[in-house]
């Protein structure tokens, strides 16, 4: 129930324009008489959320939650009526009279006293960098990082003095009770708990602000090897760490004003691409992105780049975001960089121009869970490990919700992954027309596959130990490369060069256990209606080669296509070369 006289309520009221006041929060689009939005309050795909400016209210016909300025207020920052009465006078510059009942907090546990107090530590922890002695090897270490001053002034970087008790001194100096610093994160209990101690000692401090640019939190980095590395307040009454994304108030207006946010993963990260000038950035305090981050975003845009750092746990917190992203129906694309360099090295060494080209060259997410599928499996030549590659992009796959989309997504895969077996295919695309999230194994087997040549090779040389002494010299390990049979021929070349002759009962007892004896025993039970000669035997073999070769070609046709869609007129010419001499081997093959 309100705590103000009616007059002053509409003083207050009539101070803000409802749609200033929600555009800070939602990036709003006008439609008609109304403002729209995706509701900031639930998860929706579709625009539900209205503001009318002539009437001063909102309404969102997705979740029935409407109101004025006030109930805005108090449903975004989670605040009381009268909080809310107060958050809005206190920005607009109007002062209120005491309120008729009294706060359900204490002067020293209020949100706007806690405030004050970050403000105060953030003030004292800039200064100490700035002014002190102290300060001046954090200072040092951000000039070489390439922090210029006015940077370090945007961001009231600073820097905690090492000793464990200044910033409580300072804060005593000004009536602050130490229970009070606790609340905030700023001291600790000592474990015998008959002391406080600063909890920020000797690091640089980076301040973290929330939507409205209030400091809510610190991070602070270490000098040197003393761990942890970054150190971050804790779980306060103003900081909730899945709620708020770095930088954000500062990059708020250029994510709506160009619809899309780069995500980057630490401070540097944000602040030296920050300040070249590339503006829509926010970084995940971590690389733990959260539902409520993602929803916080979302209320400014939809389009995101995810640019963390390409290590092992970058790429992993990548795919791990990408979830997130298209839960709430975000266009999602990948920004990896070459040498393994992170957005701070690279904008630093190769320019904000250059990392904004790569923004815009961003990947599709599906493309790059299928590079990331690819480098778990390594050797795609095991139709097995193609399978698991499919599998890992069809969950991605079955969310597109265009049927010609995820038709051309397929046919795009399967070159890349040089599936060239037909029931594969087909049963890629029927996996994904179904909206399916695996391919059974049994999808391709070794009898599907396994070529009719192959086939016929091997059953005339497991037959006959005199035609072994004649063809298997001819032969190398690359003319049974990516044969479902593969091992087998290996077996088969080692036993001849120890001179063992293979058999079906020695290739048995090499594979006992193995599904290759289901491939043994179907080659011993099917008749062969060749003759065993050595004609017969190079004739299969020169086909094995001619399909492999014909293969090899089609993928240099591919990537012949690559260079020439990205300008690369060495490479173009490289491969042009290689398939000049795989088409002179292909005519020599077909000769014989």
């Amino acid at each position: 129930m309100p705590f103000y006289a009616d007059s002053v309520l509409d003083e207050v009221r009539n101070s803000v324009n409802i749609v200033s006041l929600v555009s800070e929060y939602v990036a709003l689009k006008k439609r008609g008489r109304n403002h729209v939005a995706r509701c900031p309050f639930h998860n929706e795909k579709t625009p539900s959320f209205n503001v009318n400016e002539e009437k001063q209210i909102f309404m969102c016909f997705g979740c029935g939650l409407g109101g004025d300025i006030f109930k805005f207020v108090m449903q975004i920052e989670n605040l009381t009526f009268p909080e809310a009465v107060r958050f809005i006078a206190e920005r607009r510059g109007i002062t209120l009279p005491q309120s008729s009942a009294p706060d359900k907090e204490t002067t020293g546990t209020r949100a706007r006293d806690l405030r004050e107090i970050m403000e105060a530590a953030a003030d004292f922890y800039h200064h100490t960098l700035v002014n002190q002695p102290e300060g001046r090897s954090g200072l040092k270490y951000l000039h070489d990082r390439g922090v210029e001053t006015g940077t370090i002034e945007q961001f009231r970087i600073g820097f905690s003095p090492p000793g464990g008790n200044s910033l409580i001194q300072l804060m005593k100096g000004k009536g602050c009770r130490l229970e009070s610093l606790q609340e905030c994160g700023l001291v600790k209990h000592s474990e015998d708990g008959e002391r406080f101690y600063d909890s920020f000692r000797g690091r640089i401090m980076f301040p973290i602000t929330d939507v409205q640019g209030r400091v809510v939190a610190f991070g602070g980095r270490a000098m040197g090897d003393w761990p942890p590395k970054y150190l971050n307040s804790p779980e306060t009454k103003l900081y909730n760490k899945s709620r708020n994304l770095f930088g954000l108030s500062f990059s708020r207006e250029a994510i709506k004003e160009s619809d899309r946010a780069v995500l980057v993963e630490g401070y540097m990260d944000f602040l030296i691409p920050f300040q070249h000038g590339v503006k829509n950035l926010v970084a995940s305090l971590g690389t733990s992105l959260t539902t409520q981050q993602v929803e916080l975003l979302g209320r400014y845009t939809r389009d995101v780049v995810v640019s963390y750092d390409p290590d092992s746990a970058g790429i992993a917190a990548t795919q791990r975001s990408l979830d997130l992203f298209l839960e709430g129906d975000f266009r999602v694309k990948v920004l990896q960089l070459s040498d393994n360099q992170d957005p701070d090295e690279f904008v630093r060494t190769a320019g904000p121009e250059a990392y904004q080209d790569k923004v815009r060259e961003a990947a599709p997410y599906l493309e790059f869970v299928l590079d990331s599928a690819i480098k778990r499996q390594g050797s795609l030549e095991d139709p097995k490990k193609k399978i698991q590659v499919i599998n890992a992009i069809l969950p991605y796959l079955a969310r597109l919700p265009s049927a010609v989309e995820r038709s051309e997504y397929v046919f795009k895969f399967a070159r890349k992954l040089g599936i060239e077996d037909q029931q594969l295919l087909a049963e890629t695309k029927r996996a994904a027309r179904q909206k399916k999230d695996h391919l059974e194994p049994v999808a391709v087997t070794p009898s599907q596959t396994m070529k009719f040549a192959e086939k016929r090779l091997l059953q005339l040389l497991l037959g006959d130990a005199d035609l072994q002494h004649e063809i298997i010299p001819l032969c190398s390990q690359q003319d049974f490369q990516g044969l479902v049979s593969e091992k087998i021929f290996s077996i088969l070349l080692e036993e001849y060069n120890k001179n063992e002759p293979g058999t079906y009962e020695s290739m048995h007892r090499r594979l006992a256990g193995e599904e290759e004896q289901a491939l043994l025993a179907q080659l011993q039970l099917e008749e062969m209606p060749e003759d065993p000669s050595r004609d017969t035997a190079e004739s299969f073999l020169n086909a094995l080669r001619t399909m492999r070769l014909a293969s090899y070609k089609q993928k240099i046709q591919m990537k012949i296509a690559e260079a020439a869609e990205q300008n690369d007129d060495e490479l173009l010419n490289q491969l042009i070369e290689q398939r000049v001499m795989v088409d002179r081997e292909l005519v020599s093959l077909s000769r014989k």
